[in-house]
């Protein structure tokens, strides 16, 4: 397989990787890649520096990779739910204000989701 590393323009050390079929020269083998189709044959750029390595290296499938990544989405959908009631960027300027701020963000987000059960839940019993 063809590499070599080089600076990213991203800031990063990256290494390319090339498709083994086709560089140095291209041999007589094929492959069913649709970038092959094309004459460019897989390509990646890798970020070979410690964190680059490490989100390669995760195990996705543990239960402590699983449980972050959870923590993760609902911290996302909480962020989501905020900026949609235009209340995501805090226009305060002290640590406390903005704890505060945040406390009433989510009384707001499970308030609104309280409606909803309650509504689906009268909707259900109403024929």
């Amino acid at each position: 397989m063809s590499s070599y590393e080089y600076n990213h323009s991203n800031g990063y050390r990256a290494q390319l990787l090339c498709c083994p079929k086709l560089f140095p020269t291209k041999t007589a083998e094929i492959c069913t890649h649709e970038q092959f189709a094309k004459g460019i044959g897989c390509i990646k750029h890798i970020n070979i520096e410690a964190g680059g390595w490490m989100r390669v290296q995760i195990n996705r499938q543990s239960e402590t990779y699983k449980q972050l990544y959870k923590q993760r989405t609902a911290a996302e959908r909480i962020n989501s739910q905020a900026k949609e009631y235009g209340i995501e960027r805090p226009k305060v300027r002290t640590g406390h204000s903005v704890v505060n701020l945040n406390t009433l963000t989510y009384i707001v987000i499970n308030a609104r989701a309280l409606q909803r059960v309650r509504n689906s839940k009268s909707q259900a019993r109403d024929p």
